[in-house]
């Protein structure tokens, strides 16, 4: 049975939100719901992209230019003609734009899942995220009740648990996913994904680290000029891999033994649940939430302190257990949870403020 009323004259529709900037935050968050809620509700992907070769074969994919100075006008225009009941955005420079377009167009339900970026933000940025909700006054999805005691107080917060998909981040070949991606096939590899905070603390642990382990860094972020320098100084340039951002992080996490997680104040960082989805013991640097690491297998260490960083590294290494690793999202963080979370939501809102369609 459907999670929405079956009375409703027409397929509630929801539109999620990708913005192209990193595969694992909006990106798996917003096309997991667009195909898992596809029994509940007329659902469709709309891209804010500047690559003209995007792969647009999903059903009910849309593509508008990012920066295109018309992207507003073009965003009514899509919203007039499809009428959705939901709008649902995943970043904040999304809820500006897309937020704003949607309630010119007469959308009440806008729906915004909050990630790291604003619950690690500065104070200048959280001030900017609470005027900006004020003024569009979207109900905001935490992952957490830790994150949601970092939002403003006067917003509409409901707490959804997050969680990945466990069969597109799952264990795979490592010695064909390293062909994929390019990366030594002896090499004991850790990998580190953006943005790259606490890379100086991993790079000097490396240093004092066996030759034969390596680095493997992704993501949308890349080494800083005083980063690369670093990189020199210690003699770690055939050591160090920067793949930069891939279209199936997937791969990356099946060709490393382990990951590395700097200190983002992010309180659910996605990659983390991905890397242990794919059977890789992680290692976390405080603020990172500790229920989001295996008790068994994962490792919360302070970055600032060298010697401790390299132990948890080495321990790590030593002794990953990939069942156990993996078993832990897949009975904690597991897209699936997520989904019967977001279809209840949507129902409740959508059967509370019923979009008012105009007739086609």
């Amino acid at each position: 049975m459907n999670a929405f009323d079956p009375t409703f004259q027409y397929l509630p529709i929801l539109i999620e939100i990708v913005t192209e900037i990193d595969a694992l935050d909006d990106l798996t968050a917003a096309t997991d719901l667009h195909h898992g809620l596809t029994p509940d509700c007329d659902t469709h992907l709309l891209w804010l992209s500047n690559d003209s070769n995007e792969d647009q074969s999903r059903r009910n994919s849309h593509r508008l230019w990012k920066n295109d100075p018309k992207l507003p006008g073009e965003l009514q225009t899509l919203f007039e003609s499809l009428q959705p009941d939901i709008v649902h955005t995943h970043r904040f420079e999304e809820l500006i734009t897309v937020g704003h377009a949607a309630r010119q167009s007469g959308i009440s339900q806008i729906v915004h899942s909050v990630c790291g970026e604003v619950t690690g933000a500065e104070n200048c940025q959280l001030e900017q995220f609470t005027a900006v909700v004020g003024e569009l006054s979207p109900l905001l999805i935490a992952p957490s009740e830790e994150a949601a005691e970092r939002l403003p107080a006067s917003a509409q917060i409901e707490i959804l648990p997050a969680g990945v998909d466990c069969e597109r981040y799952a264990p795979g070949d490592q010695a064909r996913a390293r062909r994929k991606v390019g990366l030594p096939g002896e090499a004991r590899i850790i990998g580190c994904a953006s943005p790259l905070h606490g890379l100086e603390a991993l790079l000097h642990s490396m240093f004092r680290m066996d030759g034969t382990v390596h680095l493997a860094l992704f993501g949308q972020s890349r080494p800083t000029r005083e980063q690369r320098l670093l990189i020199n100084r210690l003699g770690l340039d055939e050591r160090v891999h920067v793949l930069g951002a891939w279209a199936r992080p997937e791969l990356i996490f099946q060709a490393i033994d382990i990951y590395y997680h700097g200190p983002s104040g992010d309180c659910l960082p996605r990659a983390v649940l991905a890397a242990q989805a794919c059977g890789k013991a992680t290692i976390a640097c405080s603020p990172t939430a500790s229920r989001t690491l295996c008790p068994q297998t994962g490792r919360l260490t302070p970055t600032q302190y060298i010697p401790t960083l390299l132990h948890s590294l080495q321990r790590t290494l030593d002794s990953s257990e990939p069942e156990l690793t993996r078993q832990f999202i897949l009975d904690n963080w597991n897209t699936a949870q997520s989904l019967e979370g977001y279809a209840r939501l949507f129902h409740r809102i959508t059967e509370r403020n019923p979009q008012q369609r105009l007739p086609a």
